[in-house]
Parts: C-alpha cells; structure tokens; sequence
C-alpha cells in the first residue's frame, strides 16, 4: 500500500523523501505509519519501475534528492484507486484509498463508497444475527466481557456507514467550537 500512498502524495508536486513522509503523518497518520525503513526502498523501487523519477538539487551546499510521479505512475495509481473494493484489506487500506478519492471522477467515487457502504452493511448484519444470539446470555463478567468487543464492532461499523453516507453526500464537517472562547 505505501507505494500507492508514496505516488497519490507525488500527484500534487515533487519532494524530496523526508517531506513525503511528513506529508503521510500530517495527512493520513492517524490511521497509517511508514517509517524511514519502508520509505526508502519503497521509493527506490518505484523509481526502478519508472512510476517515478528523481532528480537532484542543490540547495544551501546540500544535495537534495526530489521525487516525483510519472504518468506510468500516475496510470498505476489511479487503476488501484479506481478498482473495486476489497473490505478484507482492513480499515486503513479502505482509509487510504478515500484519502485519495478527490482525483477519481465522482461516479466512479460514487460506486466505489456505495461499495465500502454495502459491504459495511452486511457485516453489521452479520454482527446483529450474533447479538441476538447471545445479548441474552449474559451469566458473569467473562461473557459480559466477551461481548463487550462484539459491541464495539457494532458501534464501529454503524459509524462507519454514518461516515461514508456523510462524505457520499459530501457534507461539511462539524467544527468544534474552542471551548475557551
């Protein structure tokens, strides 16, 4: 996924590998963490497949290495950002593929969050049918424990569907009001 990550970063314009990873942390880390050592080759390799290229500047006596994508690149991106969802992958690929959806055509967004939206749907179905199952079974802490995790899932996926039927009708997010005002 970092290579996918790594080319939508580049889209917008070149930078050097230290700015890319600033730009993952202030962008998407809250959900995804690349370290230096996932970086770097990554970068490298993506460049020995021609989805980038580098080129060298030198600014203040230093050398600085600059990134940017190619159209094969951006052809590579936009078929994975493109491509049909995939709700095995977990909750930070599904993340990081919206983070991008800005650059695909808004039917094709469309599809693919009425997609994420479905398929959320059936698993907070399946999370239902084991509640009912077992909500009224509850005899002693371990059980009640047990179950606590299944009621985290479905407040997870019910938010989940809140979200995406938000961003599907592309509302404006709530802004917090600074309580020291």
């Amino acid at each position: 996924m970092i290579d996918y990550i790594i080319i939508g970063i580049l889209l917008q314009k070149p930078l050097t590998g230290y700015d890319i990873k600033k730009e993952i942390k202030l962008g998407i880390g809250n959900f995804y963490k690349a370290s230096y050592g996932s970086l770097y080759p990554a970068l490298k390799k993506l460049t020995d497949k021609g989805h980038l290229v580098l080129t060298e500047q030198t600014q203040a006596a230093r050398l600085k290495k600059y990134y940017k994508a190619t159209d094969l690149g951006r052809d590579v991106f936009m078929q994975w950002l493109a491509s049909p969802v995939d709700i095995n992958l977990g909750t930070a690929a599904m993340l990081a593929r919206i983070y991008f959806f800005g650059e695909l055509p808004k039917d094709i967004r469309n599809q693919r969050l009425q997609e994420y939206e479905a398929a959320m749907q059936k698993i907070l179905t399946a999370h239902e049918q084991i509640e009912q199952q077992f909500a009224h079974t509850i005899s002693n802490d371990r059980q009640y424990f047990e179950l606590s995790t299944l009621f985290y899932g479905l407040q997870s996926v019910q938010g989940m569907i809140r979200w995406v039927r938000h961003i599907q009708a592309q509302k404006e997010f709530p802004v917090k009001e600074d309580e020291n005002a």
